[in-house]
């Protein structure tokens, strides 16, 4: 009798978890799946070498614990512009050049700085990484009285330094498998032989080829997306626009450049500002992408709808997506330029250029979109592959399609896009609801199925 109790206790359990769950996906808001990551998760990947720390050894000697998926034979040891040593490339350490200041002499501080360069061999390895280092002797400081003293080492970089977690480069970029071997193959003839990419260009110019190409071929192709769109591959997507059977917003034009921009050897991720309120107040919503240009080690702001392929500050190096938002919130563009196709968008732009020729402008010119969706309010997501858009009520698009459905599922639970934003949000307890709710719902199903099989 008591076991018979049990599961049918355990059995209501098992209902009312089970309402809970569906109650909290049915309901949730668009784009409600994502969670916080910092500035360096999202822009420092592994691709390019950075530091976890330093480590202090014996006789002032420094090990530096690099952060890099790749490791050169060599490091060459440059100290004030000389060739001082050839460290391995695996493990380097270096002594610090010369006497340690302790006050002693009335020499000013900063004349014991030496600055230092290690050059990843063999040659085009990889970047420099540079640094300068100056130490304070623990004698200093007792001698001034503080007691509890060690030696410092004031270290002046621009190599991001940091525990924090990394992703290399190809983390987010979709392999797109569910498009099909004879679509893809179909999509890398085109870029091939319609965009004109070649192995020798370099990731500028294979930019600028597929953005050329996307804008004359779906000039004609802007408006309201059919509900198919939500689940369609790219290529398909595509096809249907060019064609005129279909029509697409900022979305679909993100989605297309980004699967073409990596059957071009660019690796792209799709990248989405949303803030909604009870789906209906919408605070920002439009879709790019970010492209990382090798030749920079950095991810660049690349705007299909905007027919924008790189916005770059006074020196010349290009910005990311939230490089922008912050120069938006003070209005601070002074020196940024853009590099755009004068097209049928930029009709009216006061620039003389042949139809569809990329030409370099003041940002302040073309920034009218970023300076509206990129606002205080602003969600920017980064989408993991597979690149396939969010389910917005229409749950019979499950049925449709495996990967769509899998995926959904996944970024519900586990895997939601990584985000940025200047405030904060509800991610961390919304999934932390969700999971306690699926979890609790596993368990005790776990529990019923034990009664079930006790009692039989």
């Amino acid at each position: 009798m008591s076991s018979l109790l049990s599961a049918r206790v355990l059995a209501a359990l098992c209902l009312l978890l089970l309402g809970a769950n569906l109650y909290f996906f049915l309901m949730r808001d668009w784009e409600s799946s994502y969670r916080p990551e910092s500035y360096a998760t999202l822009y420092y990947p592994l691709d390019a070498p950075t530091l976890r720390g330093w480590v202090v050894e014996k006789n002032q000697s420094l090990r530096l614990d690099l952060a890099w998926n790749r490791t050169p034979e060599q490091w060459q040891l440059l100290v004030d512009g000389k060739l001082k040593d050839t460290l391995p490339g695996a493990d380097p350490r270096l002594a610090v050049a010369g006497p340690i200041f302790d006050g002693s002499t009335d020499a000013p501080l900063d004349s014991f700085k030496h600055r230092y360069t290690l050059r990843p061999r063999p040659e085009g390895f990889g970047p420099d990484l540079n640094f300068a280092v100056n130490v304070i002797a623990a004698a200093f400081y007792k001698k001034n009285g503080m007691t509890f003293a060690n030696d410092v080492y004031l270290v002046d970089t621009d190599v991001p330094v940091g525990r924090f977690p990394r992703h290399p480069v190809s983390y987010w970029v979709d392999d797109y498998r569910y498009v099909g071997a004879a679509n893809l193959a179909a999509a890398d003839r085109v870029v091939r032989e319609e965009m004109g990419v070649r192995d020798s260009d370099d990731t500028l110019t294979r930019i600028g080829k597929v953005m050329r190409h996307l804008r004359l071929k779906l000039a004609d192709s802007g408006g309201v997306p059919k509900d198919d769109f939500r689940w369609m591959d790219p290529w398909l997507m595509c096809q249907e626009m060019i064609s005129g059977t279909g029509k697409g917003w900022c979305t679909q034009n993100a989605q297309i450049y980004v699967f073409f921009a990596n059957r071009a050897g660019i690796p792209t991720r799709f990248v989405f500002g949303a803030n909604t309120q009870d789906d209906t107040i919408v605070y920002n919503g439009h879709s790019w992408a970010e492209s990382w240009v090798k030749e920079q080690n950095r991810w660049s702001y690349v705007d299909m709808t905007q027919s924008l392929f790189g916005v770059a500050d006074q020196h010349g190096a290009l910005l990311n997506t939230a490089d922008i938002l912050h120069l938006c919130q003070h209005d601070t563009f002074e020196g940024t330029t853009a590099r755009i196709f004068k097209d049928w968008h930029w009709k009216n732009l006061p620039v003389e250029a042949a139809p569809l020729t990329p030409v370099t402008v003041p940002f302040t010119m073309v920034n009218a979109m970023a300076k509206e969706q990129y606002n205080r309010q602003a969600i920017l997501k980064f989408r993991h592959p597979p690149n396939v858009e969010d389910i917005r009520g229409l749950y019979s698009m499950l049925l449709k399609d495996r990967t769509f459905a899998w995926t959904n599922f996944r970024r519900y639970l586990w895997d939601p896009p990584a985000a940025y934003s200047l405030i904060p949000t509800d991610a961390p307890r919304t999934y932390r609801i969700r999971q306690s709710l699926f979890a609790a719902l596993v368990i005790a199903l776990g529990l019923l199925v034990t009664a079930i099989f006790r009692r039989a």
